[in-house]
C-alpha cells in the first residue's frame, strides 16, 4: 500500500510517498497547486507531478492533499472533482490543517500562519475552525501583504504632508524606485497589482522598525494585534491554549515578540512550527487507511 502527503501551495508542490509500514519511498516536488493563482489545470498537473514523482510512477492507495487555496464551499466542490482520480482514495485539506496536524498529531492546537497573507485554523480534536485566509481583498489580517498595503498608504500621507516623514519613506521610496508621489501613483496604478511586491514592503518596514522607526514599529505591533485578536478569538471559542507560528512574517524578530506577547496576556502558549506540511498530510493518510506504523518526516528540506 502507497501512501502519499502532498503540500500544495502557492510557490511549489511537494508530496512525500511512504509504504503502510512506514518505509519510505521518495519526495517530489513541482510547481504552484493554488489553483486560484495559476488556473486549475496548471494546479492539478503540478500536484500529478509531485505526486508521480514521489511514488516513483505509482498511483497511490490513499492521498492526503493540503491545498492553498481551498478557501470556500465552491473552492472544495472544484477541487475535490479535479483531483479524486490522483488516487484510489483522495482526501483534501486547507494547507492549514496539514500544517496543524503535522505539529500537533490530531491533537487540539491553533496554527497561525503569516506569510504573503495570512490565515489562523484551530482543531478541538473534533471542531475546525478557521478565521481570515479569505484573500488579500478580504482579510489576511496581519500578513506581510496586510503591513504592505498599510505602508504604502501611510508613505502617501507622509509624502502630502498630513504625517511626519520618517525614514520609513525613504526606504520604501527606495525599494521601489521612486522619486515621490507621481511614481509612487505610476508604481500602483500603472503597472498592474503586485502582490507579491507590497508583500515585500513588510521586510522594509522590518528594517526600518529595527532602526528606531516609531511608524514602522506601529505598523508591526497593529498587524501583531490583528492576527493576534484572530487566535484569541478561535482559543476561547475551542478552549485551547497552544498556539503555533508558521511564515515569513515570523522571521521579524520584532513581529514575532509582538505576537507572543500578546497571546500571552491571554494565557496562550506560543511555540514555533516544527514540521512539515506535507508531513501532516501523510499522517492524515495513515489514520485513513488504518496503518498504525508510525512514519518518520524525513530530513531532505527545510
Amino acid at each position: 500500500m502507497i501512501l502519499v502527503g502532498v503540500d500544495a501551495g502557492g510557490t511549489s508542490t511537494i508530496s512525500i510517498a511512504y509504504t503502510c509500514e512506514g518505509k519510505f519511498i521518495g519526495i517530489g516536488e513541482s510547481g504552484p497547486g493554488n489553483f486560484h493563482n495559476v488556473g486549475l489545470e496548471n494546479a492539478v498537473n503540478n500536484i500529478r507531478d509531485a505526486i508521480y514523482k514521489s511514488t516513483k510512477g505509482l498511483k497511490p492507495d490513499v492521498a492526503c492533499i493540503g491545498l492553498a487555496g481551498l478557501d470556500s464551499k465552491y473552492d472544495y466542490e472544484v477541487l475535490s472533482s479535479a483531483l479524486k482520480d490522483l488516487a484510489k482514495d483522495t482526501i483534501i485539506e486547507h494547507d492549514s490543517f496539514i500544517s496543524l496536524y503535522a505539529e500537533t498529531r490530531g491533537k487540539p492546537g491553533i496554527i497561525i500562519i503569516s506569510g504573503t497573507g495570512s490565515v489562523v485554523m484551530g482543531y478541538d480534536g473534533k471542531r475546525k475552525l478557521r478565521v481570515g485566509g479569505a484573500g488579500w481583498l478580504l482579510s489576511d489580517e496581519g500578513s506581510a501583504y496586510w503591513i504592505g498595503r498599510k505602508a504604502l498608504r501611510l508613505l502617501v500621507k507622509m509624502l502630502d504632508g498630513r504625517e511626519e516623514k520618517t525614514l520609513l519613506a525613504d526606504l520604501i521610496l527606495r525599494k521601489l524606485s521612486a522619486s515621490g508621489l507621481d511614481d509612487l501613483i505610476k508604481w500602483a496604478y500603472h503597472e498592474g497589482h503586485k502582490i507579491e511586491e507590497i508583500a515585500s514592503l513588510a521586510h522594509v518596514v522590518d528594517i526600518a522598525a529595527n532602526k528606531g522607526d516609531k511608524k514602522a514599529q506601529e505598523l508591526f505591533y497593529l498587524a501583531a494585534k490583528e492576527i493576534s485578536n484572530n487566535a484569541i478569538y478561535i482559543s476561547k471559542k475551542l478552549g485551547i491554549k497552544t498556539a503555533y507560528m508558521s511564515g515569513g512574517m515570523f522571521s521579524s524578530k520584532l513581529f514575532k515578540s509582538y505576537v507572543v506577547d500578546l497571546l500571552k496576556k491571554e494565557g496562550i502558549i506560543a511555540l514555533d512550527k516544527k514540521k512539515s506540511p506535507e508531513f501532516g498530510a501523510l499522517l492524515i493518510a495513515f489514520d485513513k487507511a488504518g496503518c498504525i506504523n508510525e512514519p518518520e518526516e524525513p530530513h531532505l528540506h527545510s
